[in-house]
């Protein structure tokens, strides 16, 4: 049966340059177009909502090469202009239905958004990790009709279809949806989708200069790929056990899911084919959870694309036949989550159950490779102490040879993770506390731990690491959130600047 187009607004609530590429948007907007919907994409990408980019931030802390910040900052519009532009789209396009993707931290930008277009009579759908791990905060918004839990690409195509009818959409699965009298009707979620039935992911959404991101010092064309679908391990900070959760006891299958060899074959040969990309940044929160014979046929298969790549994984899942293995597909860069270097905090709050041996032997791994090993590492937890994040700097000073990158993050506590409800029960948030982006701040607040305390550490996570300890003293006083900190920070700054980015082994992006 020939199907109505309907026509989708999807609104990306995106942090200013932010260069995580939106996977999800892309796969919703192909599974529309397969159904013979029409999307046109309004991306907040290029509209100065904040004063510095998360990659500025990350470049203030030494945490990411310099890199022309001029040059990606071209075209950049204002906040202003970001409501004159969107009321512009939706006159022009005429959409039947105004999705929202948003994340916790960009929901003030969406809900901004949709207050400045509230006289369109346009139902508004928001979907996302956040509205998923947050469902009666989202749908509580005035400006908010739908809210999809879970995964959108089908639910979001069944209620096109009806709207298109003109029938009913409140009982559809996934789908919240609220009536005009206030009441909401709050569906269950449907089965797990078939990873390898999907369509391909539609980028033709984008400006060109959305796939560009910075890598040792250069802005290359990133192309992001889908190998899995969520993550097997249980990290109290991630919500991705949430997910698993939501779907176990829905008894809807298990999110955790790989695609099949062929299918990430016709993705990475669709981006380099068609979009001009000279890297490929593989999405997966863990890429090596996979199969060694799964692993071995993805090498066989990479050889023919050409393209180096990112990849991210945790240390237990590397060792010398596995880096070996990555090495020959072409891997040019790997993320490794350390993430605590105490090994009793980094086990009971953490949940991250390895030893400082393992970590230091599975990076050791890496050692005379060809790929850049990045180190990811979060400070400011629940009922951490200035002493434990030193464990944390001391365990990355044993294997910084083998790096070239290492971040220090601040704790975000999301909704939908342990370590958010434990902040909460110990008074350092509280429920409606708002999360930001985990390069710009901390919002815990903590009497072992001050916030001045978290974010001194994070700005001269770097100098510590790299520096010799005869400077420690004078890194100390850099710490301090204060006026002599911060001349103290800015002269070691320079003093890093000059030393260690003219210095291959330790380049830091």
């Amino acid at each position: 049966m020939e199907r109505n187009e309907c026509r989708v607004l999807m609104v990306y609530a995106n942090l200013m340059l932010a260069t995580m590429f939106p996977m999800g948007i892309a796969m919703l907007s192909g599974a529309l177009r397969r159904e013979g919907h029409a999307i046109r994409l309004f991306d907040t990408t290029f509209y100065e909502t904040e004063q510095r980019s998360p990659d500025e931030y990350r470049l203030e802390n030494l945490q990411l090469r310099p890199y022309d910040t001029e040059k990606r900052r071209e075209g950049l519009r204002s906040v202003d202009q970001m409501i004159v532009d969107l009321r512009a789209a939706i006159d022009e396009f005429q959409p039947h239905l105004i999705a929202v993707s948003s994340t916790e931290d960009t929901f003030g930008i969406a809900l901004d958004l949709l207050a400045a277009t509230r006289d369109y009579d346009i139902p508004v759908l928001c979907g996302g990790v956040f509205p998923t791990f947050a469902p009666e905060r989202v749908i509580a918004e005035p400006d908010i009709d739908i809210i999809c839990v879970g995964e959108g690409e089908g639910p979001i195509v069944d209620l096109c279809d009806l709207l298109m009818k003109g029938e009913d959409y409140s009982r559809v699965p996934n789908l919240w949806v609220k009536r005009a009298s206030g009441m909401i009707t709050r569906n269950p979620v449907r089965p797990v989708l078939d990873l390898d039935e999907l369509p391909l992911p539609d980028f033709s959404l984008f400006d060109h200069h959305r796939m560009l991101t910075p890598q040792r010092g250069h802005l290359l064309q990133w192309g992001p790929v889908e190998t899995h679908r969520g993550c097997p391990y249980r990290c109290a900070f991630c919500n991705s056990p949430a997910q698993q959760n939501l779907y176990r006891d829905a008894r809807a299958g298990s999110f955790f899911r790989l695609r099949g060899i062929e299918g990430v074959r016709r993705d990475l040969v669709h981006l380099r084919d068609n979009y001009d990309v000279n890297y490929i940044s593989f999405t997966a929160d863990t890429f090596l959870a996979m199969p060694r014979r799964y692993l071995e046929e993805f090498v066989e298969m990479y050889q023919d694309v050409g393209l180096p790549f990112w990849c991210q994984t945790r240390p237990e899942t590397l060792n010398a036949e596995v880096v070996a293995l990555l090495e020959r597909a072409g891997c040019a860069d790997l993320s490794v989550g350390l993430e605590h270097g105490d090994e009793r905090f980094r086990r009971e709050v953490v949940r991250r159950d390895y030893t400082n041996e393992t970590l230091v032997d599975s990076l050791s791994t890496l050692e005379g490779s060809s790929i850049n090993v990045k180190v990811n590492n979060i400070t400011g937890y629940p009922l951490e102490t200035r002493e434990l994040a030193w464990a944390t700097l001391m365990l990355n000073r044993r294997i910084r040879d083998i790096t070239h990158t290492t971040n220090c993050f601040h704790f975000v506590p999301y909704r939908g993770t342990p370590l958010r409800r434990r902040a909460v029960e110990l008074g350092f948030i509280t429920d409606e506390t708002e999360t930001c982006h985990n390069f710009k701040d901390t919002v815990m607040d903590m009497p072992n731990y001050a916030k001045d305390e978290i974010r001194g550490f994070v700005r001269t996570f770097q100098l510590y690491l790299r520096f010799p300890e005869s400077e420690f003293p004078r890194i100390s006083v850099a710490e301090r959130m204060d006026d002599t900190g911060n001349a103290a920070f800015l002269a070691l700054r320079e003093e890093f600047l000059g030393q260690h980015y003219q210095q291959d082994q330790a380049q830091l992006a």
